[in-house]
């Protein structure tokens, strides 16, 4: 529960804000020129706001210093204002705490006064008054910033948020020992460059992208996903422009094993309508799904719209031509399958009444997932088209609803026109949607909830309009860095405050009353508790990554006349077989000795995309990637029992072989010391004197004098064990506070 006092908290609303200013920037007096002509010698002093309310702050030459809006000065200006923004992670992060502490300010305000008016309002009945009084003093406190985080619960926070696991013991000590004052943010930057990020970050866009093994609607086993999933980390890795990546998959062509980014189109293989559906929804943030069979009861677009943006994929196709023929030297598909079918059966390596190999057919026959542009389009209204802008059957010219222009003969094909017009500047949600659900992975919640349905008018809908705007504006300063992005975010105090355990309220929620006193109160990911476990159960939670991207190409461009005997074939289909494995970085390939307890504990991203549906992982939420966003973090009796009785928790955790318990086993450290191990290790923070002398109670080993050594460490690594389970079924551990 929060700790807190109105009238010394309100203080803090009541300090003043913070100037986004440039110290850096040139003082010389200079021209302006306003956007109609009009011209005011001036000096630069900075700027303040933000998005549409950015105001540039002008010296005069009698010293008076006044505010003109960023958006009325002519081009030349603006991008002069926009070159001396600053970059500094501390003074952007300074304005989104401005921004944040403005809004709380104004929101306890509001509630104050609507809470004295209250006994004369004649239109509630007493007891709606008592109900809507008890609504605004909650909300009031809820407009009160939370404290900020000490270092253990920044600590946990950010590596789970950042590095999608909680720290191992040496993390967490190195950083609590650490006495520089900028500890904090050379933590973000060191965890933003981890391979952790990458392997947190490639789970969130798995789930919004929907990659999963077989890459296609319901899988397809006959091809990899390895390219795709390779792709994504890559980008993330390297810290390619989201707005790039975007354009990427939206315009890539070939097969996949070529050109991993074309997972992303043929993920809805032979549904465009779809896709375009899902591309909406993803990358704009809107719903615009009814719009396919009528126009929309709740969106400013129509049927006819709808058809005009799938016209920009009217030519694209999924099964593309050239995959039939030409895998390898000038050799047919079918042929080439039904030759390599007749040698195996020949030298008996098929069933008796098999004739034909169906791992050749499927495996080759994926030649055809081949993305391409005919040259004609597609889209055409269905039969039922009931409006008077059109007839049914009728052919669509690609265009789009909204946005800017587009003009088609600019471009070698309309996806490609399509795609610039997805990631323009220009476009009004395509940034929004970005930095919205960004926003939410740091914060639990969205400026605008749900995310996929961002309105046509952002002003009363966001939570913090001025907010989102301005980190908008700040995405494309940054030019669409991702890492950036979340490197101001997390620097600043609205992140870095104790979590908020009022949960908000649907009515919150939806009327955007919810202004971010700290991040919300949360459960982990089901990625989250995985990768947590296996920060516990290994001696380097990263040191195994899946690779198969360059073995899956070399295996399918391989040129299928070539192989002549069985045995070739044969050792092809065990190549095939073999191209999606997991590797250390020493380049070793994983093998059963590097399980523990039998379970292969590696990072989430590296296993199977997604998990069976018994597995740990789907039990507590992991999306089966069918849908957008489709993962939970909803509890359930399973989980309990699961926790509680569970291998995972029960022979993994507990295992003799597990990392942590090894430590401790095997160490010098006392008994008190390893209390104090197994806590920062678990909890990431110290035990208390009351946990210290329970857990030491726990601790104490059954043994006799009959057993060997080996029976003597084995029960003493099972008694580690039992306090490791116990708090790893705590909510603390399962909750980011």
């Amino acid at each position: 529960m929060k700790h807190r006092i109105l009238q010394r908290s309100l203080a803090v609303l009541l300090a003043g804000g913070f100037l986004l200013a440039t110290a850096s920037a040139s003082a010389a007096m200079r021209t302006w020129t306003s956007a109609d002509g009009r011209t005011l010698e001036a000096e630069f002093n900075g700027t303040a706001g933000a998005g549409a309310n950015a105001v540039v702050k002008l010296k005069l030459p009698d010293g008076n210093v006044i505010d003109y809006p960023v958006a009325k000065l002519s081009e030349e200006d603006r991008l002069f204002v926009k070159g001396n923004l600053p970059t500094d992670p501390k003074a952007l992060a300074a304005e989104i705490d401005k921004l944040v502490i403005n809004k709380l300010r104004e929101a306890f305000y509001e509630l104050r006064e609507e809470l004295a008016a209250l006994p004369q309002n004649t239109e509630l009945t007493a007891a709606e008054k008592a109900k809507r009084k008890e609504e605004i003093e909650r909300e009031m406190e809820m407009c009160v910033p939370n404290e900020m985080t000490n270092d253990h619960q920044f600590l946990r926070r950010i590596y789970l948020d950042v590095a999608g696991r909680i720290p191992t013991y040496d993390e967490a000590d190195a950083f609590l020992s650490d006495r520089s004052p900028d500890k904090r943010a050379n933590l973000i930057d060191t965890l933003l460059d981890s391979e952790g990020f990458v392997m947190r970050m490639y789970n969130y866009y798995s789930d919004l992208l929907r990659i999963r093994e077989g890459v296609v609607m319901m899988g397809n086993g006959s091809i990899k996903v390895d390219p795709y999933m390779e792709f994504v980390k890559q980008s993330i890795r390297e810290d390619k422009p989201y707005d790039q990546l975007v354009r990427e998959l939206l315009t890539a062509k070939g097969k996949l094993w070529e050109e991993p980014a074309v997972g992303y189109l043929v993920a809805d293989q032979g549904m465009r309508l779809c896709n375009l559906s899902n591309t909406f929804t993803i990358f704009m943030g809107t719903e615009i799904t009814c719009a396919q069979c009528h126009d929309h009861p709740f969106e400013e677009i129509y049927q006819m719209d709808f058809f005009k943006l799938a016209a920009f994929m009217g030519e694209t196709e999924t099964s593309g031509g050239g995959g039939m023929m030409a895998m390898g030297g000038d050799s047919n598909y079918r042929a080439e399958i039904d030759r390599m079918s007749k040698v195996l059966y020949d030298a008996g390596k098929l069933r008796p009444n098999q004739r034909q190999d169906q791992n050749l057919s499927q495996w080759i026959g994926v030649h055809r997932i081949n993305v391409v542009d005919t040259g004609k389009n597609q889209v055409k209204l269905p039969h039922d088209y009931k409006y008077d802008d059109g007839e049914p059957h009728m052919t669509v010219s690609a265009d789009a609803y909204f946005g800017d222009r587009v003009d088609l003969s600019k471009y070698e094909t309309p996806r490609e026109a399509f795609a610039d017009w997805v990631t323009s500047p220009g476009n009004p949600r395509f940034t929004i949607n970005a930095v919205n659900r960004f926003w939410k992975i740091a914060f639990g919640l969205a400026q605008i909830e749900p995310v996929y349905n961002i309105p046509g008018h952002l002003d009363g809908q966001a939570q913090n309009y001025e907010l989102l705007t301005f980190l908008e504006e700040m995405f494309k300063d940054l030019n669409f860095s991702v890492k950036s992005f979340f490197r101001v975010v997390y620097n600043s105090q609205a992140y870095q405050r104790e979590a908020e355990t009022l949960t908000p309220s649907l009515t919150q929620i939806d009327k955007g009353t919810y202004h971010f006193p700290g991040p919300i109160l949360r459960r982990m990911s089901a990625e989250q508790i995985w990768d947590s476990l296996v920060a516990l159960t290994t001696a380097n939670p990263e040191s195994v990554t899946r690779k198969g991207w360059d073995d899956y190409r070399e295996v399918m461009n391989v040129d299928f006349s070539s192989l002549k005997s069985a045995d070739q074939i044969m050792d092809w289909k065990k190549q095939w077989s073999e191209a999606s494995k997991l590797v250390k970085y020493s380049g070793e390939v994983v093998s059963r000795d590097d399980s523990v307890g039998g379970e292969q504990m590696f990072r989430a991203s590296e296993l199977r995309q997604p998990m069976p549906s018994s597995h740990f992982l789907r039990m507590f939420g992991q999306s089966d990637k069918q849908l957008i966003e489709n993962q939970f973090t909803t509890g359930s009796a399973p989980q309990v029992m699961a926790l509680l009785n569970g291998e995972i928790t029960n022979k993994v955790l507990t295992s003799p072989d597990a990392y942590l318990i090894k430590e401790i086993a095997y160490g010098k450290g006392s008994k008190r010391d390893n209390i104090d191990k197994i806590f920062l290790s678990v909890l990431t923070r110290y035990p208390t004197s009351q946990e210290k002398s329970m857990a030491q109670s726990g601790m104490r080993a059954r043994t006799d004098r009959d057993m060997s050594e080996k029976q003597k460490m084995e029960a003493e690594a099972l008694a580690i064990g039992n306090v490791i389970w116990a708090l790893v079924n705590t909510r603390e551990f399962l909750f980011i506070q």
